[in-house]
């Protein structure tokens, strides 16, 4: 099953044909933002609200983070199209079109929405090569531009990344490991609001595991990630809108159940999916995962 504009997420070794992912994480993205909306406290109509973390709330992908006393909701549907498969000769190219809604502070996710609360509209289009460049070892550069606005307050901000990031698989036994390394230069130049630039190096190891059984007669699996992202020149975040709060260091540790072939659910196509628990410096957050970023 193909979506109905060919749309795709980045592949993994057992991720699902390019539409039917891309559709399968779109609505599982929408359902999870739903439901954190319903947990997150209240922001009064007089309360201050503090600036927008404009690059971090649309590259987080779907989940929710807390900082502080501020929790945003975040639902991101990572669409993109192949134009080209990589080969021996030449690299592959993918275009990225990723949409982020962002949500702050909710009470009643209806009400709050349509009167106050409802914060921020990202779209970030960028390009990604790949290419096998040694056996197993895959470099992947990328660039992304794109821009993003407060639709409760009008600010506005030009949203940028630039960098490469590589995946080395291997197989030991049974199990299949994948490390994956990112090195990237992003940030955000706001019209309004906070800006700010930094560099980002992050390592992953992810391990999918064979569980001996079947689900949907399907061989299933078990898959574990950590990931650890260290920031040069910080990773500020807005507390208020005259307060930052730096984080230099956060580590991630997921968890994902999958088959070894795509499966139907519910009418869409997944081989995995899980969550994610992403932490470090008094931040706190938990998203979607439906592959290993590399």
């Amino acid at each position: 099953m193909t979506g109905p504009s060919g749309l795709r997420v980045s592949r993994d070794r057992h991720v699902a044909p390019a539409g039917r992912r891309s559709r399968a994480s779109g609505w599982c993205g929408l359902f999870l933002a739903a439901t954190a909306a319903l947990l997150a406290p209240d922001l009064r109509a007089n309360d201050t609200i503090a600036d927008t973390d404009w690059y971090f709330a649309t590259t987080l992908g779907t989940g929710v983070y807390r900082f502080g006393d501020r929790t945003v909701t975040v639902a991101r549907l990572p669409f993109g199209r192949t134009l080209r498969q990589p080969d021996e000769d030449r690299w592959g190219v993918r275009l990225k079109l990723p949409v982020s809604v962002g949500l702050y502070n909710l009470d009643n996710p209806v009400n709050d929405v349509l009167d106050r609360n409802f914060a921020t509209l990202a779209v970030m289009p960028g390009i990604e090569l790949e290419r096998e460049v040694a056996r197993n070892w895959v470099l992947k550069p990328t660039a992304s531009v794109g821009y993003a606005q407060d639709v409760v307050r009008g600010n506005r901000s030009t949203l940028y990344e630039v960098g490469t990031r590589s995946a080395w698989r291997h197989s030991f036994e049974r199990v299949d490991f994948i490390l994956g390394n990112a090195l990237l230069y992003a940030g955000n130049v706001a019209q309004d609001g906070m800006s700010q630039n930094f560099g980002v190096l992050s390592t992953g190891l992810n391990f999918i595991i064979p569980t001996g059984g079947l689900l949907m007669n399907r061989a299933s699996n078990f898959g574990v990630h950590f990931v650890h992202y260290l920031y040069f020149d910080h990773l500020a975040f807005a507390l208020s809108e005259d307060r930052r709060r730096m984080v230099t260091q956060q580590y991630e540790l997921a968890f994902t159940f999958g088959t070894y072939l795509p499966a139907e659910v519910f009418g869409f196509t997944l081989d995995r999916i899980g969550i994610a628990f992403r932490g470090g410096q008094d931040f706190l957050a938990f998203r979607l995962v439906t592959g290993f970023m590399y």
